[in-house]
């Protein structure tokens, strides 16, 4: 902003009002919900009854087609709710110790892998972890097996030979702009270390003035922290039809 246009606002601001006026109702939008956002679910085709439990998703983001990555993660939850298997993400932060080191890995742009110790970690602390706040409006979990691709996983080559695959749209809220829109896919390719491990793809559309999508590729590996526990209230059905008709 200009500072003549600023000193103008600021005075006009100052300035007295009309004798009698009265403060006029201002149609302030209401304040943003904060937390993790509400998540929808769903799920189609076969999937390995492994995939139950609770896990540390690791991702690594390749930087300029070189050697050097970025780390990221993720804790996920499969459960089973009305004979179909669907996850849910837990926003919350890991250990301190976990977070330092991924940070330290990151500064040097090396990919980091979980320690035992890392992994004891999290499964003891599961429950108590702090809640963080991605700034997320609403987040949709898709989590499919072959026999249930759609068009877009038949078609892609990092997912169309996958044993099983994921994907998540997130919608942020206002307050995060530029970012409006979040996905994220997975495509397993192999069962590794207990867990599963793959190809991974996150972009971010911005809206900038006109949306531009922000895309990087990478690998991923989930490893087992736990074991999941059935949903206190509602299943798959609720989960699926929540927040229908939110945009």
């Amino acid at each position: 902003m200009k500072r003549a246009y600023l000193a103008l606002m600021i005075g006009a601001l100052l300035l007295p009002g009309p004798a009698g006026a009265q403060p006029q109702p201002t149609n302030a939008p209401a304040e943003e919900p904060k937390g993790p956002p509400q998540q929808q679910l769903l799920s189609a085709g076969t999937l390995p009854d492994d995939l139950l439990g609770r896990w540390l998703v690791v991702g690594w983001i390749s930087i300029n087609e070189s050697d050097k990555v970025k780390t990221t993660t993720a804790l996920w939850e499969v459960t089973r709710e009305d004979a179909q298997l669907v996850f849910r993400e837990l926003h919350r932060d890991l250990p301190a110790s976990t977070v330092k080191a991924i940070n330290e890995a990151n500064t040097v742009d090396k990919a980091w892998r979980p320690t035992p110790q890392d992994l004891t970690d999290i499964a003891s602390s599961w429950g108590t972890l702090p809640e963080r706040d991605p700034q997320l409006e609403l987040l949709r979990n898709e989590l499919y097996g072959p026999d249930g691709y759609d068009a877009d996983f038949k078609n892609e080559a990092k997912t169309k030979d996958a044993i099983w695959a994921a994907r998540q749209t997130g919608t942020f809220r206002r307050s995060a702009q530029p970012a409006v829109r979040s996905i994220n896919v997975f495509g397993a390719i192999e069962a590794r270390d207990g867990g599963y491990a793959g190809n991974y793809t996150a972009a971010t559309i911005a809206a900038a003035p006109f949306p531009i999508p922000i895309t990087l590729q990478g690998k991923f590996q989930m490893y087992r922290v736990g074991e999941s526990e059935p949903p206190a209230t509602g299943g798959f059905l609720s989960s699926l039809f929540s927040g229908c008709g939110r945009k």
